[in-house]
């Protein structure tokens, strides 16, 4: 049988050759009919972007943040209306459930203290 493809078998890589970025590494492949094939991995690593000297950063120009910048202003206020109200809600619910625990403890407090007494006079007879 004679391979048509590639007749040195390193085989070809999906990427533009020459690039820094990139790392390159063989590996198997195992399918699940039982065949195995040599295959070419590159590893491509992240960019950094390094703002430049000179030019002050998203946030410093845009004080409603980076996020924000393509938001139309009454687009930007209705969402910070929502942040707000989702705050409020929450910090209500949180002193709800305080106040359910202290009353949930104040009610375990007054049934200790029925039992305690139901005790003390049944020892007493």
């Amino acid at each position: 049988m004679t391979n048509t493809k590639d007749s040195d078998g390193k085989g070809k890589t999906l990427g533009v050759r020459g690039g820094s970025g990139t790392e390159t590494s063989h590996v198997r492949q195992s399918f699940s009919h039982g065949r195995t094939k040599s295959v070419t991995v590159e590893h491509k690593r992240k960019r950094v972007v390094v703002p430049k000297p000179g030019t002050g950063s998203a946030t410093a120009a845009n004080p409603r943040g980076a996020a924000a910048q393509n938001l139309s202003d009454a687009e930007f206020e209705r969402r910070l209306k929502a942040v707000e109200a989702a705050k409020a809600q929450e910090a209500q619910r949180a002193q709800r459930e305080r106040e359910a625990s202290a009353a949930r403890e104040a009610e375990l407090n007054r049934l200790r203290a029925e039992k305690d007494a139901a005790e003390r006079a049944q020892r007493e007879r």
